[in-house]
C-alpha cells in the first residue's frame, strides 16, 4: 500500500466517522461548546482550500475535516448519494506505474536465446565468422549492462572471479581485456538446455530462477553447470538478467 493509502487510512477514514456539519452537531449536542474555525490543513506542504460554506473548525480536543475537499486533496474520487445520505470514496491504491510481473513463459524465453546465443558464437567463431559482434548482441539484448551494473560471476574464472561490466564479461565470453580469459563462449558447443530441476521466485517485474544447464561440445559430450540467474523487467517492457552466476558441480 503506498504512502498516499497509508495517510488517507490515518487521517481521511478517520474523518468519515467523525465529520458533520457545523449545524448537526450544535444540533446533536445537549451541550454546546466552543466551535473553533480559521484551521489551516496541509498536504504534502500544500495548503487545502476549503469552500466559504465548508471549512474545518475544532470543537473540544477533535478537529473536523470535510471530507469532499479532503478526498480531492489526496487525489480520491467522491460520490455523494443525497437519498441515503452517503458519502462513498474510491481510494486506488496504485496510483504508481502499473505492474507488469514477468511470467514463466519469459523467463524460458530468455534462457533460450541465452543458449542460442552461447550457440551462435561458439558456430560463428568455427566459421571464421564475426563473433565478436554476435558476443556483443548478446550483452546488449539479454543483459542488464545498458541501465547500470550486472552482477556476473563466470563458471571458470579465478584471478577476476566477479564481472561487473560490459567488458569484462565479454573477456570471459570471447577473451580480450583479462589475461585468464580464454573465451568460453569459442568452446565447440552445439547445443544448450536448462534442466527441469530448476525453480523461480517471480516478485512483480523481477524474477529469479537457480537450476542446472547442460551444454553440448563438439563431441557429444554434456557437461552440466549451476546457474543462477537475476531477472528484471526493463523500461521497454523487456525482461534482462541483472543476475548471472555460474558454478562447475562439486567434486572431491
Amino acid at each position: 500500500m503506498n504512502e498516499k493509502v497509508a495517510m488517507a487510512k490515518g487521517i481521511v477514514m478517520g474523518v468519515l466517522v467523525t465529520v458533520l456539519l457545523s449545524g448537526t452537531i450544535a444540533m446533536a449536542n445537549p451541550v454546546v461548546r466552543e466551535i473553533l474555525f480559521g484551521v489551516s490543513v496541509y498536504v504534502n506542504g500544500v495548503d487545502v482550500t476549503f469552500a466559504e460554506d465548508s471549512q474545518p473548525f475544532i470543537m473540544g480536543d477533535r478537529t473536523f475535516l470535510p471530507v469532499a475537499a479532503m478526498a480531492e486533496a489526496f487525489g480520491f474520487d467522491i460520490e455523494w448519494n443525497a437519498a441515503t445520505a452517503t458519502a462513498n470514496i474510491t481510494i486506488l491504491e496504485n496510483d504508481g506505474p502499473a505492474i507488469n510481473p514477468i511470467t514463466v513463459a519469459e523467463i524460458t524465453a530468455l534462457q533460450m536465446a541465452w543458449g542460442e546465443g552461447l550457440v551462435a558464437i561458439s558456430t560463428a567463431y568455427a566459421n571464421d565468422e564475426d563473433y565478436a559482434s554476435i558476443a556483443q548482441g548478446v550483452l546488449d539484448t539479454l543483459y542488464g549492462y545498458v541501465d547500470g551494473i550486472v552482477l556476473f560471476k563466470p563458471t571458470i574464472a579465478q584471478e577476476v572471479p566477479f564481472r561487473f561490466t560490459e567488458a569484462a564479461a565479454a573477456s570471459y565470453f570471447i577473451g580480450g581485456s583479462i589475461d585468464e580469459d580464454g573465451g568460453f563462449a569459442l568452446n565447440p558447443w552445439t547445443a544448450v538446455r536448462f534442466g527441469n530441476d530448476g525453480q523461480h521466485i517471480i516478485n512483480g517485474e523481477t524474477a529469479l530462477w537457480m537450476g542446472s544447464v547442460f551444454l553440448t561440445n563438439g563431441d557429444g559430450e554434456e557437461i552440466r553447470v549451476e546457474k543462477s540467474l537475476g531477472l528484471y523487467r526493463d523500461n521497454n517492457g523487456d525482461v534482462r538478467i541483472q543476475l548471472h552466476h555460474s558454478s562447475v558441480p562439486f567434486s572431491e
